[in-house]
Parts: C-alpha cells; sequence; structure tokens
C-alpha cells in the first residue's frame, strides 16, 4: 500500500507551537501582531557559527518568522544582515541551519515529513504526517 502525506498542523495537538517559540525561535521577539488571532509572528536575530583554521566564523541576520494556528507550515524570512554584500551567502547559511533544525525533528517525530520551499529571501518549512 502506497503511504501518503497528510498536513501535520501546528495546532498543540500534533505539532506544539512551544517547540517554536522555547526551543527554535527561543530569544526572539514578539511583533506587534503575534498572537492577535491565529497569527504568530516573531522578529529576532540568527547566527551560525563554524571553526576554521584560526579560530570560529559567525554569520548573522535578523530574521522574521510567522505562521498561523493550526496551519501546517512555517514562513521564515531573512530580513538583513550585517554586511549587504554577503547577502546571499549569508541568507543561505542561515536558511540551511533551519533546515537541519526542522529536519531533524524527522527523527524525534514519529512519521513527521519536513519539506522545504524557497524563493528568494522566504522558506516555507512544511510539516506533514505520512501513513497509510
Amino acid at each position: 500500500m502506497e503511504k501518503k502525506l497528510v498536513p501535520a498542523p501546528i495546532d498543540n495537538k500534533n505539532l506544539a507551537e512551544d517547540a517554536f517559540e522555547d526551543d527554535v525561535f527561543n530569544d526572539f521577539y514578539k511583533a506587534h501582531d503575534h498572537r492577535v488571532g491565529k497569527v504568530r509572528h516573531l522578529i529576532g536575530h540568527h547566527s551560525v557559527d563554524w571553526a576554521v583554521v584560526n579560530g570560529v566564523i559567525s554569520e548573522e541576520a535578523i530574521v522574521d518568522v510567522r505562521w498561523n494556528w493550526g496551519e501546517s507550515y512555517i514562513r521564515i524570512t531573512v530580513l538583513a544582515v550585517p554586511n549587504v554584500s554577503d547577502f546571499e551567502y549569508v541568507r543561505n547559511e542561515i536558511l540551511n541551519d533551519y533546515r537541519r533544525i526542522f529536519k531533524s525533528w524527522e527523527t524525534e517525530t514519529e512519521n513527521l515529513v519536513v519539506d522545504f520551499y524557497q524563493l528568494v529571501n522566504t522558506m516555507n518549512v512544511i510539516f506533514n504526517f505520512q501513513c497509510e
């Protein structure tokens, strides 16, 4: 029998908002429309570090993240980086770090499948359950 994908809503029953707000985006600020109706909207800094021969390189960006309660995806947008000439490089590193974080959820949550769709500076992270 072929397995199919069904949406995994962020509704505190299937996927918990705490995993987003307390773990992944825990130091982000609440935007003016955060928790107005079903809207969830956070803005903050995200940085990635990696070791090089003589130390550590750190890249950071200002990130906007949104989702609606009950939907099965979130939207992450890289808004700004310190040096605009490195924008694309840093954007890709930041979004790749979020890919790594959310892909790891597949091993933590049974039957969860996480997919990504990136359009320029914005990446949708799509959550589904695989079922019979």
